[in-house]
């Protein structure tokens, strides 16, 4: 791989992003340029084992200033943006499916919104984390931010059972909502929330106990009276085991407050 030039680095990025109104080329034009700053002193079956398609091992400075080509692109040709998108998505490669993911998060959301219909098929089709991440924070970022309502809609029917799978991604997709600072909307997320808690099993766990965590950032307060109210409500028995399993992954003050309220619940069941 070639010591990066950033000087040079920008202009292959202007140059290719030249070709954003036509994905053959630019997929085309994409190709070279990975392949001339593809780490070579990596063996292959290093990159076989971490990822099940292509990839071409490229340094994050790559594909961040690509990224930053495009970004500007899409917000002034989104259709032609949500053309590419799948373009390269298609093409099937770990550098192509996160551009797409990052290109998908940077439409405008109005136009973004056909194109986000397919990502329970996309999720589905990929068992690389760093895909499945990318289009559960980056691709929908846009659509977080300007429309709300929307992407709660699109979470709400994930995070309806009993589809465990979708409602995984419901809560990862969750996750970078509530990290944001500026966000406040917590009752919301808690009415989507509520019927993946209630179907809580082994299969979720470990994403809703992520879920809870960084909920609990927002407000402790809040997410424990969330839980004591579906702890309180004839929760299942799979909830209750999979409550108990959950607690040493979780903060002491989280943990604490659950305890209470399980002890609480089999006194009144006695």
């Amino acid at each position: 791989m070639p010591a990066i030039d950033l000087a040079r680095l920008k202009t292959q990025a202007a140059r290719l992003a030249e070709q954003f109104g036509q994905p053959e080329a630019f997929l085309a034009g994409l190709y070279e340029m990975l392949d001339h700053y593809t780490n070579r002193t990596r063996r292959a079956t290093q990159v076989v084992q971490r990822y099940s398609i292509p990839a071409y091992n490229t340094p994050q400075p790559v594909l961040r200033q690509i990224e930053s080509e495009l970004a500007a692109l899409a917000e002034a040709r989104p259709i032609e943006a949500v053309a590419l998108v799948k373009a390269l998505w298609d093409s099937g490669s770990l550098e192509s499916r996160l551009l797409a993911a990052n290109l998908l998060g940077c439409i405008p959301s109005a136009h973004a919104i056909p194109a986000l219909s397919r990502l329970p098929d996309w999720l589905s089709r990929t068992t690389d984390r760093e895909v499945q991440a990318a289009l559960l924070s980056e691709a929908m970022a846009r659509i977080r931010l300007e429309n709300p309502p929307t992407f709660f809609l699109i979470l709400e029917n994930w995070l309806a059972p009993p589809r465990p799978s979708f409602q995984i991604w419901g809560m990862q997709a969750l996750v970078p909502l509530l990290r944001d600072p500026r966000f406040e909307n917590l009752p919301a997320v808690f009415r989507i929330l509520q019927p993946a808690v209630r179907a809580a099993g082994p299969m979720t766990q470990v994403d809703l106990s992520a879920c809870l965590t960084a909920l609990e950032r927002v407000s402790l307060t809040e997410t424990v009276a969330f839980l004591r109210e579906i702890l309180q409500d004839q929760p299942s028995p799979v909830l209750l085991r999979t409550v108990r399993r959950m607690l040493p992954g979780l903060s002491p003050e989280l943990q604490s407050a659950l305890k209470e309220i399980l002890r609480a619940r089999n006194i009144q069941a006695r």
